[in-house]
């Protein structure tokens, strides 16, 4: 059994329901991880420049308040003012690993780390012939600025700060710190990308590893359902969905499922009792039929007996009518080919007419009908000829069920939103647990109306139908041994 078991998961683990939801899900759980990896790399990359910028803001402040307090002229011209500003330039731009010059107030580079002064910068290969444009020096000497830039001036990716440069309150140029994003940058990155990389690995191997059973604990009941359901699709309704399932979703599924089984089954179990009923039923009058014409025929029965048995035949043939009326009426009305057509007319006169072709039948069995003298006019706006089809089958079946010197009781009265009939015939009764299957299709009460062999659990159950279309109610209430009421309500 355990092998089965392992080789059905096998087989579930290999269907395309498991492969789609764990391949999906991975494939979420993956796109995340990249998602995540790509903004932490951005607000990462974000955080480096603004740290940098400050640095060489806070750098190049740090130089420019050193001279603050200078004589500008002198400072311009005397050699050891300058050369200790140089050395300053010499000490930060190898600090910070940047560039750092000075120019005048036209943009021309005066001072730098490399060559020194300014009558030494044609020896500079960094600034020899650098002119900063008017817009830089429009914006440098108004707050100064850093910005990331790529152009001829400063070349391309590199972070640029701006600090104009005055000296008791003279402007005399401005401070530039240029560093290369690329190669500052890049190196952070990297490590950090790959310290990523196995956090992101070791994540989704575990990730992996938790979809894998969360999907195989998804998957596999499904499979057993989907197992369950083809026995189902078989006729085969005795099988059952396992409803002890962890997640809860899943149980309430297999109950649910395991319901429309319980369902099926009895709606099997009816149809076939309705075909065998019904098989009976068309068989044994079609034989009685056949029998005594026959007999006629071939004159076996005598001349003076052949209109007794012509009565017999035409009762069997009016039972056949019956039942081929309902069965054709319960077609028509479960095709939706039954259109109501509602007229308002006195209901009470309907009861009473349809009550008068049973005169017979109630006159042999010596019933007392009540209720009719105390009923008046009782208008009701409904369709006509299938509230006759109702009162019939009740009545019909009043009758058929009341024994001898019994009693049917009849009313008929207005309520506040609309009619109520009441139809109740003393006799055997019906008992409690069948009378809520008593409208149910081709259901019919065989322990306790084992003296119907005419019906075929129709009747009640197009009753009910026809109630419904007219967006009205129908009850059925018994006491064993006493009575059976069914009340019906037709809306204004």
């Amino acid at each position: 059994m355990k092998k089965k078991k392992n080789r059905n998961l096998g087989k579930h683990i290999k269907g395309p329901l498991f492969r789609r939801y764990f391949l999906f899900t991975a494939m979420v759980v993956m796109l995340a991880l990249i998602m995540l990896g790509g903004t932490m790399i951005v607000f990462t990359a974000s955080q480096w420049w603004n740290e940098r910028t400050d640095a060489l803001l806070e750098n190049a402040h740090s130089i420019v308040n050193a001279i603050r307090a200078k004589d500008p002229d002198r400072f311009l011209r005397d050699g050891p003012e300058m050369d200790d500003f140089i050395d300053n330039l010499k000490i930060v731009s190898n600090a910070t690993n940047s560039d750092f010059f000075l120019t005048d107030n036209d943009g021309r580079v005066i001072a730098c780390k490399e060559a020194g002064r300014v009558e030494k910068l044609d020896d500079c290969v960094y600034h020899a012939g650098l002119q900063i444009t008017e817009n830089y020096m429009l914006r440098a000497m108004r707050s100064g600025f850093r910005d990331y830039i790529n152009d001829e001036v400063f070349g391309s990716g590199k972070f640029v700060i701006a600090v104009p440069v005055v000296i008791n309150d003279t402007p005399i140029g401005v401070l530039f710190g240029v560093e290369d994003a690329i190669t500052g940058l890049l190196p952070y990155v990297l490590s950090i990308l790959k310290t990523f990389f196995y956090a992101m690995l070791i994540s989704l191997l575990l990730c992996i590893v938790i979809i894998y059973f969360f999907t195989r604990g998804i998957a596999e009941p499904l499979y057993e359902m989907e197992e369950v359901t083809k026995h189902f699709a078989k006729g085969e309704f005795q099988h059952r969905a396992n409803e002890n399932y962890k997640r809860g979703y899943l149980s309430e599924f297999a109950v649910a499922l395991n319901q429309m089984a319980d369902e099926l089954a009895v709606e099997e179990e009816a149809q076939r009792s309705f075909i065998a009923n019904v098989s009976h039923e068309l068989k044994t009058p079609m034989t009685s039929i056949g029998g005594f014409i026959d007999g006629i025929l071939d004159g076996t029965i005598p001349k003076e007996e052949e209109t007794q048995y012509l009565r017999i035949v035409s009762k069997e043939i009016r039972r056949l009518s019956r039942i081929v009326v309902s069965m054709l009426n319960l077609s028509k009305i479960e095709a939706g080919e039954v259109d109501l057509a509602p007229v308002k007319y006195d209901i009470g006169a309907q009861l009473f007419e349809t009550l008068l072709p049973f005169e017979r039948t109630i006159n042999d069995k010596d019933i007392q009908v009540e209720g009719f003298e105390e009923m008046g006019v009782v208008n009701v706006t409904a369709d006509r000829d299938l509230i006759q089809q109702v009162i019939f089958n009740l009545l019909d079946n009043a009758v058929k069920f009341t024994p001898e010197h019994g009693t049917i009781l009849v009313t008929a009265n207005a309520t506040e939103h609309g009619v109520r009939v009441t139809i109740r015939n003393s006799g055997a009764g019906v008992a409690s647990e069948e009378i809520a299957r008593i409208f149910e299709r081709f259901y019919k009460v065989d322990k306790s109306r084992s003296f119907d062999v005419k019906g075929v659990g129709l009747g009640l159950y197009i009753v009910k139908t026809i109630i419904n279309m007219h967006d009205g109610t129908i009850r059925a209430s018994s006491k064993e041994g006493e009575y059976t009421e069914f009340s019906f309500e037709l809306p204004n």
